[in-house]
């Protein structure tokens, strides 16, 4: 059980979490008025919204067709079912996320008001990838608050669940099996950055390590934090790819 430090110390982790992602949304060096809370919004219904299926009649299958005006008959000349489907579709969607939200508070310990306020401040991200996060959360036991797993869009426009520095570190660490990792990198040179980092992870109950080689100029990035430190941020690449083998 957590004492009264450790509790107040993750208490305080996740406000600053909070805080730094409504200064960035906001555009201001401090948040500390409530008024600058952004508005609730509602999660946006990707995984519905648009979507048109068709299926061949089989016997006594519907044919179901998402936002058209047409009607159309089962085989058996059944009950006509049209895009009046889809306000109860989206309605049991929303039910799903809310169920999903509240047992992955459950079962971190967090605060469930504060946990939605998070995901709340996620105004981009399709819903189908946040009930993604939150069945990955109760999985692996990481909390966003803590910054142990995130959400990242990436070069396609898609939105993505991944496990940061952070998580992938607790993850190793609490795991029965873990018995120690390895690094290795090339000799070779690209723009001063070794051409590749590979990772390897022993596990007490595998003969052999499992290694991850990431090559730096598939991954690299144009961001500041690559250009900064570009060998921190291959190996973490490296290491996170790793644990995602042979630990998640």
């Amino acid at each position: 059980m957590k004492n009264s430090f450790e509790k107040t110390a993750t208490s305080n982790k996740r406000a600053q979490a909070l805080k730094r992602i409504l200064e960035k949304q906001n555009g201001v060096d401090a948040v500390d008025d409530k008024s600058l809370l952004p508005t609730i919004q509602s999660i946006q219904e990707d995984l519905i919204a648009g979507a048109a299926q068709t299926v061949e009649p089989i016997g006594n299958t519907k044919v179901i067709l998402f936002n058209t005006e047409e009607n159309h008959q089962d085989a058996g000349g059944g009950v006509n079912i049209t895009q009046s489907s889809l306000p109860q579709s989206i309605e049991l969607f929303h039910g799903l996320i809310k169920k999903e939200l509240t047992k992955a508070a459950t079962g971190l310990g967090v605060d469930e008001a504060e946990l939605k306020a998070w995901v709340d401040l996620q105004i981009d991200v399709p819903a189908k990838t946040i009930l993604t996060l939150f069945r990955m959360m109760q999985n692996l036991y990481l909390d966003p608050l803590l910054e142990e797993i995130s959400l990242a869009q990436y070069e396609d426009g898609q939105w993505h669940v991944f496990i940061t520095i952070e998580g992938c570190a607790k993850l190793l660490n609490q795991h029965p099996q873990f018995n120690g990792l390895l690094f290795n990198q090339a000799n070779t040179l690209i723009d001063g950055v070794p051409e590749w980092i590979e990772c390897s992870i022993y596990r007490k109950d595998r003969e052999v390590p499992t290694t991850v080689r990431e090559y730096y100029i598939e991954v690299k990035g144009e961001t500041a934090i690559w250009q900064k430190m570009p060998r921190r941020i291959l190996r973490h690449r490296a290491l996170q790819q790793c644990v995602r083998l042979a630990i998640t």
